[in-house]
């Protein structure tokens, strides 16, 4: 174990019964989440106003950093003695930062843009609200990571969205929530082999919604329903969200006097 607070992981803080996070929605935790939405409509902005070139070296620039982000993490990890099966890039958001750079690569080629805004962005939104890492203190590396790496997932979409290059669409929606369905099962067997947590449907999470549905749903009916219940919720969440997307690409063409006509797909 390291002495050094900064560099601590969750597994050592468990094992040795310290008490070193924060209370979500507390001060810091808003400060975050104020910083994040300031960013977000900077960077989106920055985004709208460059040429094709512009555009494409800060989709690159944030893919990278990214991928930088993540591998930065996996050697700090290596170092601090943490189980190796910690290490795979296996919650979603991660997929989401392998997703920033091919988009960036070849933008157009694959329609990850409805990931995007059905998948990644939401799951991103709710790691920064309801954060996994409220065990670490302010100033930890592993804290500092979880908030920087979401929200660059955060930016990269706000900019897709602002630019025109996402527009919604409700087959987007299913198409995003079956890969999700599709991806958490492996997902779900490793955690049953492995005993780790990834995309939080393995074991009990510390972060408040998920715990008391663990304790309640898992504890009582299983694993499984607790997994499939977390399923039906967030597709409710999608819901909700197609048509907040959908208000504000109409507002949008409003306010650029843009004829309005729905896609295929939207509705």
């Amino acid at each position: 174990m390291t002495d050094n607070l900064f560099w601590i992981h969750r597994d050592q803080i468990y094992a040795n019964g310290l008490d070193l996070g924060f209370s979500v929605f507390s001060p810091g935790h808003i400060v975050w989440l104020l910083a994040i939405a300031v960013m977000s409509v900077i960077v989106g902005s920055i985004y709208v106003k460059a040429g094709e070139s512009g555009r494409s070296n800060i989709r690159k620039g944030i893919g990278l950093s990214m991928i930088l982000l993540d591998a930065l993490k996996i050697t700090v990890m290596g170092l601090f003695e943490v189980r190796n099966i910690e290490f795979l890039p296996l919650h979603l958001c991660s997929v989401g930062g392998l997703a920033t750079l091919v988009y960036a690569m070849w933008p157009g080629k694959l329609k990850l843009d409805q990931l995007f805004g059905y998948a990644f962005f939401p799951a991103a939104l709710l790691a920064i609200f309801f954060p996994s890492a409220n065990m670490y203190p302010w100033w930890n590396f592993y804290c500092i990571h979880i908030f920087l790496y979401h929200a660059l997932i955060i930016f990269y979409f706000v900019m897709l969205f602002m630019s025109g290059e996402f527009r919604p669409t409700y087959s987007g929606l299913l198409i995003s929530f079956a890969f999700m369905a599709v991806f958490a099962v492996p997902i779900y067997m490793i955690n049953v082999r492995f005993g780790v947590n990834y995309m939080f449907i393995g074991m009990r999470s510390d972060v408040g919604v998920l715990a008391y549905l663990w304790d309640n749903v898992a504890m009582v009916h299983g694993r499984l329903a607790f997994t499939l219940l977390l399923g039906v919720m967030f597709f409710g969440v999608l819901q909700v969200l197609h048509v907040i997307y959908l208000l504000i690409d109409k507002m949008s063409k409003t306010r650029r006097g843009e004829p309005i006509k729905m896609k295929e797909g939207e509705t």
